[in-house]
């Protein structure tokens, strides 16, 4: 694999986890950084020692010493600037979610196909350890049928006006940045549903607060996910089939083991106990390395998209969300 020199678009708190994996994932480097304010681009470049900082969005686009972009603006600008660097040819990680709608990941996947160049969203959860365990472990049928997923994830987040969470202008909602991981998890494992049922809480700027959805399937399975800014949940995970059942705890989206249990034998008495089977995972150390690996290793291979976050994938997860929103009553501007 060659080494990758990367660029970073916004200098905020989710960059410097990035900034920091980029070592650990081996053949990578930071290699600039932008923001408007050219002062925190200069502090960010500083800080983690990339030669170069620009003020301008375009210039790193177009700088040819840079081998692939992360974009870690706020959602209402990922559209915008993605399509501005694979225009020039730039491999995109791009934060998730991907976009504001589904409208924008469809402008920006067709850049993608149009300049033949790499796009994925930045679902770091998609490729940590644990959660390639558990798509082998479904993909064996060591579950069985699956016909139940469910996951959470919640947290207190007073409400200020102010507040980038509450904010429409920069696509905040509960959905889109906490409630995308569960339904992540429900869409990768059983696919798109033929209904959704959604309702929630809006705080007083119309952001979701709460966003709560069942999704049903044509064979049977059900998922149930919930997100909220309203209150700490326990942000856990399960994932039942016919033959066992994946429970993975707190935090689920980013832990390193979970448990299977299985089913007592047929015959056994009902007080029958079945131990469960515990999975230890390699401990992660930052998480978004394998993310970062993932870019690399399909740019390599020629790829413009991910097997594992693929562009119908995105499209999928897109258009789901619009579909929450629009029942919920979340309406970003135009």
């Amino acid at each position: 694999m060659k080494n990758y020199r990367w660029g970073i678009i916004g200098p905020g708190k989710i960059a410097k986890k990035f900034a920091m994996a980029l070592p650990l994932a081996g053949n990578a480097q930071l290699e600039a950084v932008a923001s408007r304010d050219g002062r925190r681009a200069e502090e960010f470049a500083r800080e983690f020692n990339a030669p170069r900082y620009y003020d301008s969005y375009e210039a790193l686009a177009k700088d040819p010493n840079i081998d692939a972009v992360y974009i870690a603006t706020p959602h209402a600008f990922h559209c915008d600037q993605a399509i501005l660097c694979l225009n020039q040819g730039k491999p995109v990680l791009c934060e998730k979610p991907m976009a504001l709608s589904h409208h924008q990941v469809q402008k920006m996947v067709q850049a993608a196909r149009h300049n033949n160049t790499f796009l994925m969203e930045a679902m770091w959860t998609r490729f940590l350890p644990h959660m390639e365990k558990i798509l082998e472990l479904i993909r064996d049928g060591q579950l069985g049928d699956i016909m139940y997923v469910r996951a959470d994830f919640g947290f207190a987040g007073p409400y200020h006006t102010d507040n980038r969470l509450f904010n429409l202008n920069l696509g905040g909602g509960s959905l889109l940045d906490i409630g995308i991981y569960p339904l992540f998890l429900c869409l990768l494992i059983l696919g798109e549903p033929q209904q959704i049922l959604a309702t929630g809480q809006l705080a007083p700027t119309g952001a979701d607060m709460s966003a709560h959805v069942l999704l049903q399937y044509p064979t049977g399975p059900t998922a149930v996910i919930s997100s909220t800014f309203a209150c700490q949940t326990s942000i856990t995970a399960e994932i039942a089939g016919t033959d066992g059942i994946i429970q993975i705890p707190a935090a689920w989206y980013k832990n390193d083991h979970f448990t299977l249990r299985r089913p007592a034998p047929a015959g056994s008495s009902a007080s029958t106990i079945v131990e469960p089977e515990t999975f230890q995972l390699e401990p992660m150390v930052n998480g978004f390395e394998y993310e970062i690996r993932e870019l690399m290793k399909c740019v390599d291979k020629g790829l413009i998209e991910s097997p594992g976050i693929s562009h119908d994938f995105s499209l999928l997860l897109s258009r789901t969300m619009d579909e929450i929103r629009r029942q919920i009553g979340v309406v970003y501007p135009a």
